[in-house]
């Protein structure tokens, strides 16, 4: 690809990536890129859109992760918690340590994070050994949440912590 050819490309993309960040997460320009997203474009182009896609961004609690979603979906809510005893970290929820998500078919999958912890984690959910979403950094003592939409019957999800992925991982399912 020639030098000019590039430039401009990278200069669409920024600008892209400057709107979409002027807007919320469900702004107008959020809804355009989606269709854009789901196409078959260039994988370099396309994996720099998911992964700005799905950056953290800001907000009171911390931090909010949100791959596509409709918002007329309804919500399967997953609670989980960072822990740590004896300078080993784990994912904890009601179920015990480092338990199996149950996310639902045709339902936006929102894990809320809270880091009670001195340590930053980051949720960081795997299909086939590929990163698919990510929370972004929770700092300790703050909260965040990801959404996860759009699940397939049969696909085999994976979780970890991208800082602690040997003791802070696990494995997700998927039911109807």
């Amino acid at each position: 690809m020639n030098k000019t050819k590039s430039l401009g490309i990278l200069l669409a993309a920024t600008f892209l990536y400057v709107v979409y960040l002027s807007t919320s997460t469900s702004g107008s320009m959020h809804q355009i890129l989606k269709p854009a997203l789901a196409q078959d474009i260039s994988p370099a182009i396309k994996k720099e859109f998911v992964s700005y896609g799905s950056m953290a961004t800001a907000n009171a609690s911390g931090n909010n992760s949100t791959m596509v979603s409709d918002k007329n979906s309804p919500t399967n809510t997953l609670q989980l918690n960072a822990n740590e005893k004896k300078g080993v970290y784990t994912w904890v929820d009601k179920e015990g340590t480092n338990p199996v998500l149950n996310f639902k078919l045709n339902m936006d999958n929102v894990v809320q994070l809270k880091n009670p912890t001195d340590s930053k984690h980051q949720l960081v959910i795997t299909s086939g050994g590929k990163e698919v979403a990510s929370s972004g950094d929770i700092e300790p003592g703050k909260s965040g949440e990801l959404t996860f939409a759009k699940v397939n019957q049969g696909e085999t999800l994976e979780y970890h912590c991208l800082y602690h992925p040997t003791t802070m991982k696990g494995t997700i399912t998927i039911s109807s």
